[in-house]
Formats: C-alpha cells, structure tokens, sequence
C-alpha cells in the first residue's frame, strides 16, 4: 500500500527541512513525497532539490500555483498512492512508525475510508507547546463535524477515492480542508485513532489562527454551504467578518480591537455549544 504525501511550500524554509526529514525518516519506505511549491524566494528550493537529488521518492511537480488548494491539488494528480494525506511545510510527522500505523490501521479496517489521528502543537523552534485537543466540549459527540469541522489535517489520512469524488474546492484559500473533511464525512467511512502522529506549528505567519477578514468571509461561505444561504449561522460570520474588517483599519488598535473579537466570538460559540459559530 503506498502512501502519497503532498507538500505545499511557499517561502517556508526555515520549517521545511524539518518537514521533509520528519517524512523521510519513516519507517515505512512505499511512499512518494510531492513538493508544490508557490514559487519560493528564500532557501526554500535549495531544500527541496537536496531532498529530490537524493532520494527519489522526493518530486518537485510544480512551482507556480493559485494558492495552497491549488498546489496540494496540483500534487495529488501526479500521485500514484493507494493512500493520501498533506502535510504542511510548517508542520512535521512526530515519529517515525507513522505511515504504520496508517496502513495497519486501513488494512485492520477494510471498510474505513478516512483515519485521523492526534497531535502536538509545536512552536516555531519545534518545541512541543501542548497536546491538540480539537474535542474539548462536553457535547462534542452530539454530531460534532457537522458544527464544527473537528480534525487534525496533518494527521488525517484517505483512500484515493475519497478525493476522485470529492476533490479540493481551490476557491477556498482558508478553509479548503475544512470543506473536504465536511463532504468526506458525509460520504465516507471515519475512523479515529488514539496516537500521536502530527506536529502542528504555531507561528505569527500561521493563516489558520490569526484573525483575518477574508479568512472569516470563506467560514461564512462554508456555513451556507452547510446550512444555506439565508442560514443564522451564515449572516453571523458575515456580520462578525464585517465588524473584524472595520476593526482591522483603525490604526495602533487594530491588533487589539481583532483580538478581543476573536476570543469573544470563540466564547460565544463554546458556550453555545457551536450553534454559533467560531473563528
């Protein structure tokens, strides 16, 4: 069973050689690394080529894309696995027996199609911050994926066939994952396993958890996805993504005023059990 990795990279190099070491150092050998990269103008490339030049499960398939979906899109149609996952250039694989683990736990379960496994958050020197805990309220079992799109991406893996038939939607640059996990849950078989597998890298540059109106707007746009247009939880994001772009333009206070959004609307929404939604 060989396993496809795809890693989108753009101007991340001082993360990257941690990322593609942490790859290369599995245990388990059938597998191919696919490095998209955005066209990079720090180290970036001269890291990629080292790991291309020497061993030749590491490709280059491109470097020029409209973005992160775009680039893990453009990796996953020259992969050749049975098994798909990506991984961040930011973020790394936390022990060497992780693609074991995977394909034991596919081969165990013939019928499962998707497995997500657990994490770390790292910080950016690679210190281990705290355990990822993504399902932290007590009514979190009450179907959770569909309020919140609970799972660690980089320690999340599929069949092929999850993403032939539901591929990434590239106009989402944010919460493009999100979507993906959203529609394979409603498509496929799950399974969560209880290990460690995934470093997940926090930084000031970090997209997924700074407070930026276009990421808010994109999570408004998921949620008429889910619910529809008119829905309650759509017009909040928009109001709430509304609010965070005005916020953001006053000057010396910006930071202060998105932050204070932020933890309010997340406060909001744990205490409404996510039928509000977060950021």
């Amino acid at each position: 069973m060989k396993i496809s990795i795809a890693v989108p990279s753009f101007n991340y190099g001082r993360y990257l050689g941690d990322c593609l070491s942490s790859i290369q150092s599995q245990s388990y050998p059938d597998f191919e690394v696919l490095i998209a990269d955005g066209g990079s103008n720090d180290e970036s490339m001269d890291i990629i080529r080292e790991y291309c030049d020497l061993d030749q499960r590491f490709r280059l398939v491109s470097n020029k894309d409209q973005g992160q979906a775009d680039a893990v899109d453009k990796a996953f149609r020259e992969a050749q696995g049975d098994i798909l996952c990506f991984l961040n250039a930011d973020d790394l694989f936390l022990c060497k027996d992780v693609f074991e683990t995977i394909v034991e736990t596919f081969d165990s379960y013939g019928n499962i199609s998707l497995v997500s496994a657990e994490g770390y958050y790292v910080d950016a020197g690679g210190k281990y911050i705290k355990p990822v805990n993504l399902r932290y309220h007590p009514m979190d079992n009450m179907g959770w994926m569909k309020y919140r799109t609970a799972v660690l991406q980089p320690a999340t893996f599929w069949r092929r066939e999850v993403y032939q038939q539901t591929p990434f939607n590239k106009e989402f640059h944010y919460v493009f994952d999100a979507l993906f996990f959203y529609e394979a849950y409603q498509h496929f078989s799950w399974l969560s396993i209880p290990k460690a597998v995934a470093g997940y890298r926090l930084h000031e540059e970090n997209k997924s958890v700074t407070v930026r109106p276009k990421r808010i707007l994109e999570l408004a746009k998921l949620e008429q996805h889910k619910f529809g247009r008119f829905s309650i939880r759509a017009g909040y994001l928009l109001f709430i993504y509304l609010l965070v772009e005005v916020a953001s333009k006053i000057p010396v206070i910006d930071r202060h005023l998105t932050r204070m959004i932020y933890l309010l609307v997340n406060s909001i929404s744990f205490m409404s059990a996510y039928r509000l939604p977060g950021i």
